[in-house]
């Protein structure tokens, strides 16, 4: 599978955070839309080249989707 832009800009991003990010932080970070960013997530986790897990939100109850590099 190739990557696109958006595909590049997220690996990017997570390489060089030094903890995982949000997908809401991913997409402001690149400048996309949520959906556009978590579907580009999805990609890259199934091309096993970024791995996520849900942690608790500080806001309500909610959880979260945090990301990083492998």
């Amino acid at each position: 599978m190739i990557l696109s832009d958006v595909d590049r800009k997220i690996l990017s991003l997570l390489k060089k955070s030094e903890s995982p990010l949000s997908t809401y932080q991913i997409a402001k970070k690149i400048n996309v839309t949520w959906p556009t960013a978590i579907s580009h997530c999805y990609k890259l986790k199934s091309m096993r080249l970024i791995d996520c897990r849900n942690e608790e939100s500080k806001f309500g109850s909610k959880q979260k989707v945090v990301w990083w590099a492998k």
